[in-house]
């Protein structure tokens, strides 16, 4: 393969996986077999993946800013949490044997997509339901619970990473199921971005850098960021669901393929 071309194939690589990263937080379901087949290791694959993945997390966000809009408060609780899980992640992955953890892993992201195929009716009454003491403890238990959620979702993905996106869509779907599926996305967007920039950092004082493929995979993520969450936005949130859902069980399946080759 010449450079023009392995340039060029690594570019359409990037974008496509960047507009699934954007739109499904199924960003490992491309590049990490692409960059496989290419010929690299799977620590070389992932830590190729992560670096190139930060373009689409960027760009994403720019892109959802109209689905952002609204919801400020609630991104400005997930980052801080996400923050310390994910550093505390990355602290555990140098510090624990992760044998039995990855292979946990295909289980989590398994039961997580089909979480996400089943309907998630939405919360009516929220303002009558607080009127009262027994909901008004009831709402804080809720809030309780799913600010312990997204924090383990965080150490997940700075641990392992791979499937951490859906995990945070599946759980934000759930806990906001009055919100659309492009704002839990959204949401979702600027979690990952938060824990991919982590992750980078650490790899660059921990790894070699292949910056020949991370260059123009990187360039294609920031395409396929911008043109993810245009995509969600004019596309069903139950459809979305569903692919998402689809894409996680096929993720599962071929992680645990890997750990038995």
């Amino acid at each position: 393969m010449s450079g023009i071309t392995f340039f060029v194939v690594l570019i359409i690589i990037g974008i496509l996986a960047g507009i699934v990263s954007a739109a499904a937080g199924l960003a490992s379901l491309i590049s990490y077999p692409a960059l496989l087949m290419m010929g690299l290791s799977p620590v070389m694959a992932n830590v190729t993946s992560a670096w190139s993945t930060v373009g689409s997390a960027y760009s994403s966000i720019i892109a959802s800013t109209k689905e952002l809009r609204h919801d400020r408060k609630q991104m400005w609780m997930i980052i801080p949490l996400v923050f310390v899980g994910a550093v505390i992640g990355a602290i555990l992955l140098f510090a624990l044997p992760g044998k039995l953890f990855q292979e946990l892993v295909p289980f989590c992201i398994a039961v997580a997509g089909i979480i996400l195929m089943f309907p998630h009716r939405a919360r009516q009454g929220q303002g009558a339901m607080a009127a009262n003491t027994q909901s008004l403890g009831r709402h804080r238990l809720y809030t309780a619970l799913t600010v312990i959620g997204v924090f383990l979702v965080g150490i997940y993905a700075g641990y392992f990473n791979a499937g951490a996106g859906v995990m945070m869509l599946t759980l934000l779907s759930v806990v906001n199921r009055q919100k659309s599926f492009a704002v839990n996305n959204a949401l979702k967007n600027v979690a990952m971005t938060v824990t991919n920039t982590i992750a980078v950092i650490i790899f660059a004082f921990e790894t070699t850098i292949e910056w020949n493929y991370v260059i123009p995979l990187f360039i294609g993520n920031i395409v396929g960021g911008a043109l993810g969450p245009v995509i969600v936005r004019h596309l069903p949130g139950r459809l979305m669901q569903l692919i998402v859902g689809i894409g996680a069980l096929i993720l599962a399946v071929s992680l645990v393929v890997r750990n038995f080759m």
